[in-house]
């Protein structure tokens, strides 16, 4: 009866039931697998949409940044031959001068491969090569030479063969030089693209990525693979060319040298330019093909299944790890300084050149205006900026800003003027992933057309009269009008251009001294000086020029002696005692000198009107001077406390000032003892005894103690 009931059954439980206990088990495991393997198959083609996005992601990327980088040595470039067509010798097309600016320019660009400069006719008559090669020749017949004559603006273009360097490639932009509104020639600059042979590296991809920058005519500006080669060849016939002038965004196509490659193509802002950039597909690739082949061999391996995907994880955690290092590494070297923010403008990279310009570090996972409102304050064309207005917060709205000028006030006063290019980063959606900003720290160039401006203005007023006063009457004539027994009217007015020009000759040596402290040539004749002896010296001299004022020497001991150039420090205070006389109506004038462990304290104290905080910091730079007006200046080069401080400075020691509106103010320096020790700063005693020689009825001034004998510490 048994054997009749198995038989009985029929179908799938018929065949079931007829299989061994092996096969059912093998069966079991197999079908438990179907939804696993299911599973496993969306998750592969899941994972192969995420690597093939990232690839096209990373690529596109480095195209951006290509493109960013070339744009920015391009604008670097525009702003060199602009800065330089303003200078006077080329304005005034003198060769000589012009030649010597340029080689100056070059120096301090290495990246530059030529400067010249070129007549209305096209005649080059100034170069940056030694003993002007290249001048003489002509430029009349370039394009770019011809555009920017056309145009009156600047061009972006390339040469063959630039003066004095024939068959030398390179791109270039050249400037046209108006004066009075009338064509006067040009300035060109040739330049390198170094910079972007930092990007063919990448972590993501196992070979390296092919950089090449192309014009709009089909000539190849820069490309990283066999440069020499590559350089100005024509490819606006090749097939690859032609479909990245037409394609945005990543695409697969055979480059230059016949290898497969995925591309990303992105313009250079401001040119007619494209950048691409290709990485091998195999390479590019080669992530996505191992990940689906350990994928199938997980079917296989399903003991190990939960530790396989762990590993992967790691795999993918490590490689994005690498990649952030990597990309923080690159930007950590970059002079000019990165923020990348994600699109709520919370920071995702910074580098250490943007904690420099900022004046503090920036934190990523934080957003920018939560790190630094408050600290800083930007300032654009003299007045300040709102968040919304800065350009990283435009860029966030999707607008690309290039060139924008502002500047930062920092934490400390300190100030620095930027060049700022921002722009949004889009995804394959098109809606706004990251952005990015690179700030360029142009304060020295600012600082020195604002040094330019100033000086010329300032040196015109002050030596229009000594020098009228030297073409009309000299020394020799005062002698000869005294022993012929000229009239009275006639002795004073030679005499008074005799004095005109020895101010003329003060002047100019204070610009000499300057020009030494420039150049760290200022030479010390060190002996020993007794410093209070000094200060008796200049207070006798510059008390028989005034009556308004009464000038104290308040020193304790009555003798300070230090290796230090006597002629240097009565310089020192000279200055600064005539700084006292001229911003002070009338009143006493203290200088206060004490002896401290290892050095000397100095202090002149006046009760005048003081000197607004904002300009304290910056009193000790050169053609700076208190006031905000030119009736509140007492007139000068403003060179005085600048040498004051190049003079402390160069015998180690330090200096400063104390002032407060309406009270008076204090200028102190320090000197060690000894050469080759550092002073400190003085006392914090003896800057209120200070204080208090600056009040209006300034009582008898109680002394100082001595640093180590009876000062509390």
């Amino acid at each position: 009866m048994a054997g009749n009931r198995q038989g009985t059954y029929s179908g799938p439980v018929g065949i079931w039931r007829r299989l061994g206990a092996g096969t059912r088990v093998a069966v079991l495991v197999a079908l438990a697998f179907v939804p696993i393997l299911a599973l496993h198959g969306f998750s592969i083609a899941q994972i192969s949409d995420e690597q093939r996005a990232h690839v096209e992601h990373d690529v596109r990327d480095l195209s951006d940044a290509a493109a960013l980088i070339a744009a920015g040595s391009a604008n670097a470039a525009e702003q060199t031959a602009l800065a330089l067509s303003e200078v006077q010798p080329i304005r005034s097309r003198d060769a000589g001068a012009a030649s010597a600016v340029l080689v100056r320019v070059v120096a301090a660009n290495p990246a530059y491969v030529g400067l010249w400069a070129a007549g209305p006719d096209g005649s080059v008559y100034a170069t940056a090569l030694p003993a002007s090669a290249g001048a003489g020749t002509s430029i009349a017949g370039e394009p770019y030479f011809v555009q920017a004559r056309e145009s009156r603006q600047p061009v972006v273009a390339t040469a063959r063969s630039l003066p004095g360097q024939p068959g030398v490639f390179a791109p270039l932009v050249a400037v046209p030089v108006l004066v009075d509104s009338t064509f006067a020639g040009t300035v060109q600059v040739a330049f390198g693209l170094s910079l972007l042979e930092r990007i063919p590296t990448h972590p993501m991809f196992p070979g390296r990525a092919v950089v090449t920058i192309v014009d709009g005519r089909g000539t190849v500006v820069f490309r990283s693979l066999d440069p020499q080669r590559w350089a100005g060849a024509d490819i606006s016939g090749q097939p690859v060319y032609q479909q990245a002038r037409s394609a945005t965004g990543v695409f697969v196509a055979t480059d230059l040298d016949g290898v497969t490659r995925v591309l990303g193509v992105a313009p250079v802002v401001g040119t007619d330019w494209i950048a691409i950039v290709g990485v091998s597909a195999a390479d590019a690739f080669a992530p996505l093909n191992a990940t689906l082949l350990r994928e199938a061999l997980l079917f296989a391996l399903t003991v190990v299944l939960a530790g396989v995907f762990a590993w992967r994880g790691k795999v993918l955690a490590d490689q994005v790890e690498e990649e952030r290092l990597c990309l923080a590494a690159t930007l950590s070297q970059l002079p000019e300084g990165v923020l990348v923010a994600d699109p709520d403008g919370v920071v995702l990279q910074g580098n250490q050149a943007l904690a420099t310009i900022l004046g503090r570090a920036v934190r990523p996972g934080a957003a920018l205006r939560e790190q630094v409102e408050g600290t800083v304050t930007w300032l654009a064309d003299g007045r300040q900026v709102g968040w919304e207005e800065l350009p990283f917060e435009r860029a966030r709205r999707g607008e690309v800003v290039r060139g924008a000028q502002v500047a930062v006030q920092r934490a400390d006063g300190t100030r620095r003027d930027l060049l700022l290019h921002a722009m949004p980063l889009r995804g394959p959606s098109g809606a706004i992933e990251e952005v990015i900003a690179v700030l360029a720290d142009v304060t020295a160039l600012k600082d020195l057309d604002r040094a330019k401006d100033e000086f010329i203005s300032i040196a015109a007023h002050e030596l229009r009269n000594p020098l009228a006063g030297i073409k009309g009457y000299t020394g020799l004539l005062l002698r000869r009008v005294q022993e012929k027994g000229y009239d009275p009217e006639t002795i004073r007015m030679v005499a008074a251009a005799d004095e005109q020009a020895d101010r003329l000759a003060g002047l100019t040596g204070r610009l000499l001294d300057v020009s030494r402290l420039q150049l760290a040539r200022l030479e010390l004749v060190r002996q020993p000086t007794d410093i209070v002896a000094l200060a008796r010296e200049v207070r006798d001299a510059l008390q028989l020029t005034t009556e308004a004022h009464e000038i104290v020497v308040d020193a304790e001991p009555a003798e300070i002696t230090g290796n230090w150039d006597a002629e240097r420090l009565r310089q020192v205070f000279g200055n600064l005692v005539s700084n006292a006389i001229k911003y002070t109506p009338g009143g006493r004038i203290t200088i206060l000198l004490r002896q401290e462990p290892g050095q000397a304290d100095a202090l002149v104290s006046d009760q005048g009107p003081g000197i607004a905080p904002e300009q304290l910091p910056y009193l000790f730079e050169r053609f700076r001077q208190a006031g905000a007006t030119a009736q509140e200046r007492a007139g000068g080069l403003g060179l005085g406390l600048y040498l004051v401080k190049g003079i402390v400075e160069a015998h180690a020691g330090r200096v400063g000032v104390e002032s407060e509106p309406g009270h008076g103010s204090t200028f102190w320096f320090t000197l060690p003892l000894r050469a080759g020790e550092r002073s400190r700063g003085p006392a914090p005693e003896l800057l209120s005894l200070a204080r208090a020689a600056r009040a209006p009825e300034p009582k008898a001034p109680a002394r100082a103690p001595a640093r180590g004998t009876n000062r509390r510490r």
